[in-house]
C-alpha cells in the first residue's frame, strides 16, 4: 500500500543498503552509486523533488558558510588560521554544506531526468563523509585534550566563545542530524577518505615542524600531542586518531543502518541497488 501511494505521488524509493558482504567488496572503496539523484534528497520526503528540503539544505549552507567566512576574516592572524586542524575540519563544513545546497537546487529547477555529473556527485560524497567524521575527531579531540588550556587569559589562538562554539560543537551535532536527514547511501570502506585528509594534515603538521614554522605563542608543534621533538608521542598520537577514524566511519555507517531500517518500515524507501 506504500508503494502505491508513493507511486501515486510522484514519489521516489531510494537505495536501501548493500549487503555487508558487498560492503567489503575491493570496489567499494571507490565512489560509484547507481542512483545519483539519492544525493539530492531526504530520506524523509515523499515526492521527488522537495521545497521544504531545499530550504533546509541552504540554511545548513548559510549557517557555516557564513560562519566560515567570518571566522575566517575575524582570525586569519596572519595565516596562523590555517595551521589548526579545527579551521581545516570547518573550512570542509562550508565546502560540503554549500555544495549539498548547490546541488539541491541544480536538481529542483532541472527537467526531472537531470542527472548531475559524475564528478562531481563524487566530489560531493568524498566531502560530505571526510567532513563527517572529521567534525567528530576535531570536537572529541579538542575537548579532550585542547580545552581548558585552550581559554586561558592571554592565549593569542583564543577566539570568543561564539566561535569556539561554532567550531568546536555544532558541527558534529548538525551533522549527525543531517546525516539521518539526507537520502545518499553510505559505505563502510569510506573511512580511507578522513584517514586520507588527517594524514594530509599530519603531513603539513611535519613539513611546519621540518621548515622551522612557530605558532601564536612562539612553539615549534601546532598542538602538544603532536610535537615532532617527541617522535613516539608524535607517532602514538597519529595512531590513536586513525583508530578513531575507523571507528567513528563504522559509528555513522551504522546510522545509515538504522536509518534505512526506519524509513524502509515507515514506508519511505524501497529498491535496492
Amino acid at each position: 500500500m506504500n508503494g502505491i501511494v508513493r507511486l501515486l505521488s510522484g514519489s521516489e524509493p531510494v537505495s536501501t543498503p548493500l549487503s555487508l558482504r558487498e560492503e567489503f567488496r575491493f570496489r567499494r572503496f571507490g565512489l560509484q552509486h547507481d542512483e545519483p539523484r539519492d544525493f539530492m534528497r531526504s530520506q524523509w520526503q515523499s515526492k521527488p523533488k522537495s521545497v521544504g528540503f531545499l530550504v533546509y539544505r541552504w540554511l545548513l549552507g548559510g549557517f557555516f558558510g557564513t560562519g566560515l567566512v567570518s571566522y575566517f576574516i575575524k582570525y586569519f592572524q596572519g595565516g596562523h588560521w590555517l595551521i589548526y586542524l579545527t579551521n581545516w575540519g570547518f573550512l570542509m563544513c562550508g565546502i560540503t554544506s554549500v555544495t549539498g545546497a548547490v546541488l539541491v537546487t541544480l536538481y529542483h529547477y532541472k527537467p526531472d531526468d537531470w542527472v548531475p555529473p559524475s564528478g562531481l556527485i563524487k566530489f560531493y560524497w568524498a566531502s560530505y563523509w571526510t567532513n563527517l567524521i572529521i567534525t567528530g575527531v576535531v570536537s572529541l579531540t579538542y575537548w579532550l585534550t585542547v580545552y581548558p588550556a585552550d581559554r586561558r587569559p592571554g592565549n593569542p589562538t583564543r577566539v570568543s566563545d561564539l566561535y569556539n562554539i561554532w567550531t568546536h560543537a555544532l558541527p558534529p551535532i548538525f551533522y549527525t542530524v543531517d546525516h539521518l536527514v539526507v537520502a545518499q547511501p553510505s559505505r563502510l570502506l569510506h573511512f580511507v577518505y578522513p584517514l586520507g585528509f588527517s594524514l594530509i594534515y599530519t603531513g603539513f603538521t611535519l613539513v611546519f615542524y621540518v621548515l622551522g614554522g612557530v605558532d601564536l605563542n612562539g612553539r615549534r608543534y601546532i598542538y602538544s600531542f603532536l610535537n615532532y621533538a617527541k617522535p613516539k608521542s608524535a607517532i602514538l598520537t597519529i595512531t590513536r586518531i586513525s583508530f578513531l577514524i575507523v571507528a567513528l566511519s563504522s559509528y555513522f555507517y551504522g546510522l545509515y543502518r538504522v536509518r534505512s531500517y526506519v524509513a524502509r518500515k515507515l514506508g519511505f524507501a524501497g529498491n535496492s541497488e
